[in-house]
């Protein structure tokens, strides 16, 4: 799978039924060659007011991610 086609899904917390953004980017061990966490860009109301600083994401372990298939993307997050 291609970061590119995951970028545009949602991303759900099925503990609360949130969404919570869109995919930024990915963290990668490069030594065990695997992806151990995704980098989520927050979506909030004044996401469209931050022109001059970093949007906020959340780091996501890979192992909170319940489902990558269909159009969303669910995690487990208890505490966010």
């Amino acid at each position: 799978m291609r970061l590119v086609s995951i970028q545009s899904k949602d991303v759900i917390n099925i503990f609360d039924g949130q969404k919570i953004g869109y995919i930024a980017d990915v963290e990668i061990d490069w030594c065990l060659k695997q992806v151990v966490a995704i980098v989520v860009e927050k979506i909030g109301f004044f996401h469209f007011l931050c022109f001059f600083k970093d949007p906020p994401c959340i780091v996501i372990p890979i192992e909170c991610v319940i489902s990558l298939k269909g159009d969303v993307i669910l995690v487990n997050l208890e505490h966010l």
